[in-house]
């Protein structure tokens, strides 16, 4: 997609404090009508990415659009077109929910005749009715979140921005929480942050994994897993010579590789791990190869998970630069 046809869009963006380094070279696009999950261990630089976006801090070099606006020059036209949930959702403390939430619902523009349709809308949708007319400092943590997704609904944003947006809420409450962000990404653009591998299968179209400040890679979830293809492998210990047994293991049809060593507590077993391709039955075939043969004691299978995906790419990145 080109920038310029995209809801969101970095263009070789990098974000410097001093001579520290936080974001480097990033870019990537978000569509309207896309959910782009955006994935990265602790201070990879994802939220230092979704203040950029959102417009609280400037980008080093580089260029951030969003709805076609410059977010340097053009910044209060795009934040107009945001609805954005940071990791803290900004919430007074002191006022009710619904007093809250009208009071941002002016503050976004929402006209006065629209406010309480708008109101009764995000309220439905984040299942607010039981605490209306609750002071937010009372509110669990859960419900806390889900007023801070309810404010960053309002006025029909074209993009939303959410940091970590199911932290705290129980499963029950996630469920009711991916249904809504679902339901908002099929007519808008979502970007989501989060280190909650299921959640990006079920919502995502596409998979951004960030380390160090700099973009691994990005895909959907299924073209990730085409392309780590190596995390497809068979892991086995087995008592028997180490030679023979690899000569054994590589003649098994679908064996790509093999590393072998000796089993930490018992120097006479071998523990072994086969990269293997994708295909069925290749555990099988590699139990009768050493079974035949030798005593195999332990044979597990390994296929691609986001998981190991997201552990492979963020495990080659360079380690020298932190990120927050």
């Amino acid at each position: 997609m080109s920038a310029a046809a995209a809801a969101v869009a970095l263009e070789s963006v990098s974000k410097r404090y001093g001579a520290k380094t936080i974001i480097e070279d990033l870019s990537f696009t978000v569509g309207k009508g896309e959910i782009v999950g955006f994935l990265g261990p602790n201070g990879a630089g994802k939220t230092t990415t979704m203040r950029m976006i959102a417009g609280f801090t400037t980008a080093t070099s580089g260029r951030v659009t969003v709805a076609g606006y410059d977010m340097s020059t053009q910044n209060a036209e795009a934040a107009r077109r945001i609805g954005y949930l940071p990791e803290r959702p900004p919430l007074y403390d002191t006022l009710d929910v619904s007093a809250y939430l009208r009071f941002v619902a002016r503050a976004k523009g929402v006209p006065r005749l629209a406010i309480p349709a708008e109101l009764e809308r995000v309220t439905a949708a984040c299942r607010l009715e039981a605490v209306y007319r609750h002071e937010i400092y009372k509110l669990s943590k859960g419900y806390r979140q889900r007023v801070g997704l309810a404010q960053a609904l309002l006025g029909t944003p074209e993009v939303l921005l959410l940091d970590e947006p199911t932290i705290g809420l129980d499963p029950g409450q996630i469920q009711e929480s991916r249904e809504v962000i679902r339901s908002f990404g099929e007519a808008h653009a979502v970007l989501l942050s989060t280190h909650i591998l299921p959640e990006v299968t079920m919502i995502c179209r596409r998979v951004a994994i960030i380390n160090h400040g700099r973009l691994l890679a990005i895909d959907s979830p299924s073209g990730l897993q085409r392309a780590v293809e190596q995390t497809n492998r068979v892991t086995l210990q087995a008592t028997a010579p180490a030679q023979p047994l690899r000569e054994e293991l590589m003649a098994v049809d679908g064996v790509r590789a093999l590393d072998i060593h000796a089993a930490a507590d018992d120097d006479r077993v071998l523990s072994v791990e086969c990269h293997v391709d994708a295909r069925e039955g290749v555990e099988a075939a590699i139990a009768r190869a050493v079974a035949s043969r030798w005593a195999l004691h332990r044979l597990e299978r390994h296929q691609p998970t986001l998981e190991n995906i997201f552990l492979h790419y963020v495990g080659e990145a360079p380690a020298a630069r932190g990120a927050a």
